[in-house]
């Protein structure tokens, strides 16, 4: 079976939030892009909103994610597609880690200098949308 997972670039300028992950059973003490799992009868653009709701308190539109990479994922119990949404945040309030139990920071990296202990499927969708490239695989 196959996953969906949902995860967002949330951009100002040409910086990328990152939260690193605690107490979780994948990723502990990596960055990671904000998202998570597509619910039961959810669309991926009302699980992305809601993810980025959930984590950072941000209240953005559905409309104003767009989707600009596909990635499918093998890792070595579980295979998922992500899609990556971006949105330009530079307008809205501050984001607010609204989940320190699973995440232990919460900051903005440059593209160019993302932090080492970063989960390697996010970094690789990250440097594929800096490229325009819209689809990638990790892990096969």
């Amino acid at each position: 079976m196959v996953n969906l997972f949902v995860v967002a670039l949330l951009c100002v300028g040409d910086k990328v939030l990152l939260i690193r992950r605690l107490n979780q059973s994948f990723g502990q003490g990596l960055y990671s892009l904000v998202g998570g799992k597509v619910e039961k009868g959810e669309t991926a653009r009302l699980a992305i909103k809601r993810e980025v709701h959930e984590e950072t308190t941000l209240d953005i539109p559905e409309s104003a994610f767009e989707l600009v990479h596909t990635l499918h994922r093998k890792g070595t119990e579980t295979e998922f597609i992500a899609l990556c949404f971006k949105v330009d945040i530079a307008q809205m309030p501050a984001p607010y880690n609204n989940e320190p139990d699973k995440h232990d920071d919460m900051r903005f990296f440059t593209f160019n200098e993302l932090p080492t202990n970063i989960i390697p499927a996010h970094k690789q969708a990250i440097e594929c949308i800096q490229k325009n490239i819209n689809y990638s695989e990790h892990g096969w």
